[in-house]
């Protein structure tokens, strides 16, 4: 989680030249984005950005470092590992864990400032039994509709029963709940889940007597339903440039770019399978490069004849299956093709683009599966922001 090489936009100008694969971060997009965020909520409204899963794979340490830097409000991660690994790398930000704990966890809470999302009975009952975390704020997650994590509102009653018997009540410093149809164009369900969440939340309210921070939106939410803010919004995939609704990317600016290079080029006559399984054939006398990089690396086999690369401001097909360190590239559109020459695979090439979104349609998924499933063995470079000092 913490392999990644700082350098500027000139190094960045020199490493184009040198063929590997790499993924590239901008922080000065993320900083555009993060801006773009506050200035559509009031100034009473937190912003928890997800930084989960390696920052959606933009990598942890970085992006967290940087929002840190922005005066993010709070940090989200999904298990404990990863917010130790923030603590140990000196990030101060409030960090909360949104993760299910077991009793084992519990000592480590109260060791690294660390504020648990609290969604079932067992979950409760270790952390309040835990003598180190005495005074530890913790948030409750309510099921609104997700049927996943957190309590039902029948539950409820035990459970704030169980925290009085504690005298934890004024331990409760939020409390939330999880869309799971946000970013369908039809709202009844959002709305249903709000309705459920609200009842939820103003009985728990009435009983910590203390203003609670209260957070339901996803970047989905965030962007259809401002009414749904309430004093706390959870930022993920919009963070990183990438918008929940492909159709409408706006000015989002995507964070990440992901680069290869030509490694082999050949001329192939007409009728030549490629790749495993004869799943092409060429049509015609076809010159086809090799990239180096493939489903190890996050690359996923479904883009096989499917996707699309840049190369030389022009959109080239995948052909053939994906492997396991490579893929092959239809360049016969392409003049002075030479090895070591650089290839996008998301990311922009002159007036061309190619989004995760784009890849995730062609891959039959959804841009965060695309971006999660990246490499932490890609060698990942962080471009600073010009105006703010990074952490190195």
């Amino acid at each position: 989680m913490i392999n990644f090489t700082m350098i500027d936009e000139h190094e960045l100008a020199a490493l184009s030249k040198e063929p590997s694969n790499r993924i590239i971060v901008h922080l000065q997009h993320l900083k555009e984005n993060f801006q773009s965020i506050k200035q559509k909520l009031s100034n009473k409204t937190k912003i928890i950005g997800m930084v989960k899963s390696n920052a959606y794979g933009h990598g942890i340490l970085p992006i967290s470092s940087f929002l840190s830097s922005l005066g993010i409000d709070y940090l989200g991660v999904f298990t404990i590992e990863e917010g130790i690994c923030l603590r140990e790398q000196g990030i101060q930000t409030p960090i909360l864990i949104f993760g299910a704990l077991l009793r084992h966890h519990m000592r480590f809470l109260g060791r690294f400032n660390l504020l648990p999302v609290i969604g079932s009975m067992k979950e409760l009952e270790a952390f309040l039994e835990e003598e180190t975390l005495s005074t530890l704020p913790f948030h409750l997650k309510i099921d609104s509709g997700m049927g996943r994590i957190g309590f039902l509102t029948s539950e409820l009653p035990p459970i704030m029963h169980h925290i009085h018997s504690r005298n934890a009540e004024k331990r409760i410093a939020g409390i939330c709940t999880h869309y799971s149809d946000a970013s369908n164009l039809s709202s009844d369900y959002t709305q249903w889940q709000t309705e459920n969440f609200a009842h939820s939340s103003k009985e728990l309210s009435s009983f910590i007597h203390q203003e609670p921070l209260i957070h339901t939106c996803n970047s989905a939410a965030f962007l259809r339903f401002p009414q749904y803010h309430f004093n706390a919004i959870r930022p993920g995939l919009i963070l990183y440039g990438i918008c929940p609704f492909p159709q409408d990317q706006g000015d989002w600016n995507p964070v990440l770019s992901l680069e290869s290079y030509i490694s082999v080029i050949r001329s192939l006559p007409k009728g030549s399978y490629i790749s495993y399984n004869r799943t092409f054939q060429t049509t015609r006398p076809t010159k086809i490069a090799i990239v180096p990089i493939g489903y190890a690396d996050g690359i996923p086999l479904s883009l096989s004849n499917r996707g699309y690369v840049l190369y030389k401001q022009t959109k080239c097909p995948i052909v053939g299956n994906v492997c396991m360190n490579q893929f092959t590239i239809d360049v016969s559109e392409c003049k002075d093709v030479h090895l070591g020459d650089e290839v996008t695979i998301i990311g922009k090439e002159g007036s061309l683009e190619i989004t995760a979104n784009d890849v995730a349609s062609w891959a039959n998924t959804i841009p965060y599966e695309i971006l999660c499933n990246l490499s932490s063995t890609i060698p990942k470079y962080i471009i600073k922001d010009p105006l703010t000092v990074s952490s190195e």
